[in-house]
């Protein structure tokens, strides 16, 4: 009985892990001075920047407030379509025939039922670095 217990017990966790287990890319930290005339956008809440040289698919990084930056990982969450994107009205992102929460990266609607890929961000001053460890 104690070995059909463990053995359900690691089905059940080998499950759950390979459901939340990302592809997850390696890249050098990513300095930013928030200063700089091309991060603009960044300076109010709501606004946001495509990074190519992050991520798998590049980066978006996303604005919620003065001192906190998402940074989105632009692969799909679904086989090889097109980098995500932030829809013409900058209320949403897209891609994978879905749309993406900006506040937490979740779909809102589509076939996609796995929230985007987050890159941890930490800012002091006007420096903000990004580095490719994942954040939750």
């Amino acid at each position: 009985m104690k070995q059909l217990v463990a053995c359900g017990l690691w089905l059940a966790a080998f499950i759950v892990f390979h459901q939340s287990a990302y592809a997850q890319a390696s890249f050098a930290p990513i300095n930013i001075n928030l200063t700089y005339p091309q991060y603009q956008r960044l300076k109010l809440d709501g606004g946001y920047h495509y990074i190519d040289e992050g991520g798998m698919q590049g980066i978006i990084l996303y604005r919620q407030d003065e001192s906190t930056y998402i940074a989105y990982e632009r692969l799909c969450s679904l086989d090889n379509d097109a980098p995500v994107s932030v829809d013409g009205s900058g209320l949403f992102m897209k891609g994978c025939n879905s749309t993406f929460n900006f506040s937490d990266g979740y779909p809102t609607g589509g076939p996609i039922a796995r929230p985007l890929m987050k890159y941890r961000t930490s800012l002091t001053g006007t420096m903000l670095v990004i580095t490719d460890e994942m954040a939750y």
